[in-house]
C-alpha cells in the first residue's frame, strides 16, 4: 500500500483546519505526530480515528477517501443533502481543476511513475465523488414541485 496519497490527504486536511498546532488541539496526538503523519519520509501514517476527528473539522472525508483509494475503494456517501447548486458546481470545478493541474504535472516529464497513478486515481476519485454529489442533488429537485432556487439570483 502506498502511503504517498495518504501524506497528501493528511497535509491538504491539516492545512483546511488551520495548521498543526490547531489540528493538535482536537485529536489525540501532538504536534510532532501531526507532522510525521504528512511527512514522505516518515514511515508513520495517521491512524483511522484522527483521521476521522480531522475529516469531520474538516467536512470532508479527504483522509479517509485516500486510504479508501489506496486499498482499491471509494469512498459513497449513504446520505448526500440537498446542497445549493452554486457550492456544488464550485467543487466540480475545484476538483477538475486539481485532476487536470495534477495530470499536466504527471504528465510533464513524459514519465508516469506509480506515486503519480495514485495521485491521478486521487483526483480524479475526489472529481468522481463532487460530480456525484452534484447529480443527487439536482436529481433531489426532481422530486419537489417547488422552484429550485439558486444563490444569486432573485
Amino acid at each position: 500500500m502506498t502511503t504517498h496519497a495518504i501524506k497528501t490527504a493528511t497535509q491538504a486536511v491539516i492545512r483546511a483546519v488551520g495548521g498543526v498546532d490547531a489540528a493538535a488541539s482536537f485529536v489525540r496526538v501532538g504536534r510532532s505526530q501531526l507532522s510525521d503523519y504528512q511527512n514522505r519520509h516518515s514511515p508513520s501514517v495517521v491512524p483511522v480515528d484522527v483521521a476521522i476527528e480531522m475529516d469531520r473539522c474538516a467536512q470532508e472525508p479527504v483522509i479517509l477517501a485516500a486510504m479508501a483509494l489506496a486499498e482499491g475503494y471509494i469512498l459513497t456517501p449513504l446520505k448526500v443533502g440537498q446542497g445549493d447548486l452554486a457550492t456544488d458546481i464550485e467543487k466540480v470545478s475545484h476538483s477538475f481543476n486539481e485532476t487536470i493541474s495534477t495530470t499536466l504535472r504527471v504528465l510533464a516529464d513524459g514519465v508516469v511513475e506509480a506515486h503519480e497513478v495514485v495521485a491521478m486515481r486521487a483526483t480524479l476519485s475526489s472529481l468522481h465523488h463532487a460530480v456525484g454529489q452534484a447529480l443527487h442533488n439536482l436529481r433531489a429537485t426532481d422530486e419537489k414541485p417547488a422552484p429550485v432556487a439558486l444563490r444569486g439570483v432573485a
